[in-house]
């Protein structure tokens, strides 16, 4: 396979292009996968306390490099600093968890009662795991995976988004100055034709995808036919259910925020906003006011400016109205308004459709019961929440009655190394992050001795 074409990064808020990165031929993939597979030999007979070492020490060069990062997060994606400097510091602090928290959750396991004189459970490294990421959180969807990963014994290779290539690599020197003469994590600059060959390639044992349904799909079905394990954390329309009871302007604060973080490019931002018609006024109107407040950064590329205002005008089409927003900007930069669309009746189409931008909608139903119904309708199911004041109430609808991986009341889902997080149905399988998150890349081995 040839070398393919380069590529460039660019800013989002200016079209400034930044830095061309040079893609790999077929034989130089190749050659770093040997080579990372040589290297987690070396790294798999390291102790607990040589990995969480070295998982500290990249703790500690992420906070001594916050600004040079931020400043690429910042340029190649448009993330507002003050977000980039908070993300490298919830990577810190996951590294730092991970460092701490790993022997004592793979340690060997006793087991009694089984036909043998003694039998444990050990947890050991697979070996080389595929990351394929994505833009959004350039360096914590990367990390949240990783730092697990490596403290169970396994080495990365990487095929980051193009549009963040630069933050990519900035990742993998800090790596290498870790562990000099090898190299715990590498990034590949392939293309998706290419990324799908290296993942037929016998020293890949596992791959972990962050991206769209239609991504996860084709990576599962290649996946599968390979036998490669796979953790797959894919789209959402999230839904927020505004109960009869609800604090309504606690509800319209967070759930703004819960829209805007990172300019609503999230897979687990709250998208849908369902408002029983008691609240329905009051709700839409002091949401609206909250969107308007917060001062949002460009989306990370002109092309998507672009699909979010199409997206607007299908839900115009499908009977939503605009609040506020919803006009396409001129000029070069890639920004595009907060955006509030009310549906004064419940629409079937609206709750499949993910719009990755600054988009709410909010929709109007008669009841919680109706509520609950719309909620699950989507083919999602990655988080979402409820607004009520009986807390108790909150916590039995969010655990019996919404379909989805991480549910909250009275606030937004917000990812922490100490919960799991992933989702069902068309979000994808499998937990990233806690102790679940550990255990999806490592052989759970039966090791028992005989009597006698």
């Amino acid at each position: 396979m040839a070398s393919s074409e380069n590529f460039e990064t660019s800013n989002p808020a200016t079209g400034e292009k930044l830095k061309t990165f040079q893609r790999p031929t077929w034989q130089q993939a190749s050659d770093s996968l040997r080579q990372a597979d040589q290297d987690f030999q070396w790294w798999r007979k390291k102790t607990f306390p040589e990995r969480a070492a070295v998982l500290k020490a990249l703790a500690q060069e992420l906070r001594q490099q916050k600004e040079p990062l931020a400043k690429c997060m910042h340029l190649e994606m448009g993330k507002l600093e003050k977000e980039a400097l908070a993300e490298i510091e919830k990577c810190a602090k996951t590294c730092e968890f991970y460092a701490n928290e790993a022997a004592k959750l793979l340690k060997n396991h006793k087991v009694e009662g089984s036909p043998y004189q003694s039998a444990e459970i050990s947890y050991q490294p697979l070996g080389v795991i595929l990351s394929i990421m994505p833009w959004n959180f350039p360096l914590w969807q990367a990390l949240r995976f990783a730092a697990p990963a490596l403290m169970a014994g396994n080495v990365v290779v990487m095929k980051h988004s193009d549009l963040t290539a630069g933050t990519a690599e900035m990742l993998t020197n800090l790596f290498a100055k870790l562990t000099p003469g090898h190299n715990l994590m590498r990034v590949l600059n392939m293309d998706h034709d290419m990324t799908a060959k290296l993942m037929e390639e016998r020293a890949v044992r596992g791959v972990t995808f962050t991206g769209s349904t239609t991504g996860g799909r084709q990576v599962a079905q290649s996946a599968a036919k390979n036998l490669k394990k796979t953790v797959l954390e894919l789209g959402g329309s999230d839904a927020y259910l505004i109960l009869d009871d609800a604090d309504i302007a606690k509800a319209a604060e967070v759930t703004a925020l819960a829209r805007l973080q990172n300019c609503g490019q999230s897979c687990v931002a709250g998208k849908r906003f369902i408002v029983t018609r008691k609240n329905a006024t009051k709700y839409a109107e002091l949401m609206t006011q909250e969107m308007k407040k917060v001062t949002l950064a460009p989306l990370a590329h002109k092309k998507f400016q672009k699909t979010v205002h199409e997206q607007v005008q299908k839900l115009k089409t499908w009977g939503g109205k605009v609040l506020t927003g919803g006009e396409l900007p001129s000029g070069p930069g890639a920004f595009y308004p907060a955006t509030v669309v009310l549906f004064e009746s419940n629409r079937p189409e609206i709750h499949n459709e993910e719009v990755f931008g600054p988009v709410a909608s909010i929709i109007v139903v008669e009841n919680e019961s109706e509520a609950v119904q719309a909620a699950n309708a989507s083919v999602f199911g990655l988080g979402g929440g409820v607004f009520t004041q009986d807390t108790d109430k909150g916590r039995r609808f969010i655990e019996t009655e919404l379909e989805a991986g991480f549910v909250v009341v009275n606030d937004f889902v917000k990812s922490d190394p100490h919960l799991p997080f992933g989702g069902v149905k068309d979000s994808g399988y499998g937990r990233e992050l806690s102790a679940h998150g550990l255990m999806e890349f490592v052989n759970i081995k039966t090791v028992a001795v005989a009597g006698g």
